[in-house]
């Protein structure tokens, strides 16, 4: 599973990796994290898929964009994309 976290690097952005890193180590997954955080990467985002930012794309499925899924909510989804 291939996890990114999209936008410019503010607090909201890091709280969000925050909130997947915490519910990738409650739940022992590992998965491909990555954080796009220059603007210029963070464009080509917009331009293509995204409106607004941060936003949570897992496996090139846009979760949430422009506001901040707490931990629950984002352990919710990946138990239901990865079950055991």
């Amino acid at each position: 599973m291939k996890i990114q976290v999209v936008g410019p690097d503010s607090v909201s952005q890091k709280r969000l990796v925050q909130n997947v890193l915490d519910a990738l180590h409650e739940l022992q997954l590992e998965c491909q994290l990555d954080v796009v955080h220059t603007m210029k990467d963070v464009l080509e985002f917009e331009g293509k898929q995204l409106l607004v930012t941060p936003a949570l794309i897992v496996d090139n499925h846009i979760l949430c964009e422009g506001h901040i899924w707490d931990k629950e909510h984002i352990k919710h989804f990946l138990q239901q994309a990865c079950p055991k």
